[in-house]
């Protein structure tokens, strides 16, 4: 499980995404070499290292262990996707846009789900959930 892992060292690419916050100064190392997009071909033996990492942080041996490349909309997709069973009921928190996304996300999914709206900046009233079957 302990193999080497060379230095990071991308080919330079233009990335449009959102940019770093304060980190580990290794992190903002690694952060100076070039970017490369999850399409670039160079990406794919990156990916090989990255979940060999993985897997020794996880302790697993699970060949499928990897990190989501996505973009935030992506990461709630894959978790409301893969975690909302078909007969299940749900409440959806809707305060802003990303929430609002995530309830539109989850009506799309086979769930029966319940928007629970409140005001931006605003908490959700926690009293306010899916009927219970």
């Amino acid at each position: 499980m302990n193999q080497p892992i060379g230095e990071l060292n991308p080919p330079n690419r233009l990335m449009l995404t959102p940019g770093p916050s304060s980190m580990d100064p290794r992190v903002y190392r690694a952060l100076a070499t070039p970017l490369v997009g999850h399409v670039d071909p160079w990406f794919r033996g990156c990916m090989d290292d990255v979940q060999v990492l993985l897997r020794q942080i996880f302790q697993t041996e699970n060949r499928i262990t990897m990190p989501l490349s996505a973009s935030g909309s992506g990461g709630i997709e894959a978790s409301v996707v893969n975690t909302w069973k078909r007969a299940t009921k749900r409440s959806s928190p809707s305060t802003a846009l990303f929430s609002d996304r995530m309830a539109v996300i989850a009506g799309h999914t086979p769930a029966k789900v319940t928007k629970v709206e409140a005001p931006s900046g605003q908490a959700v009233d926690s009293r306010r959930r899916a009927p219970r079957r």
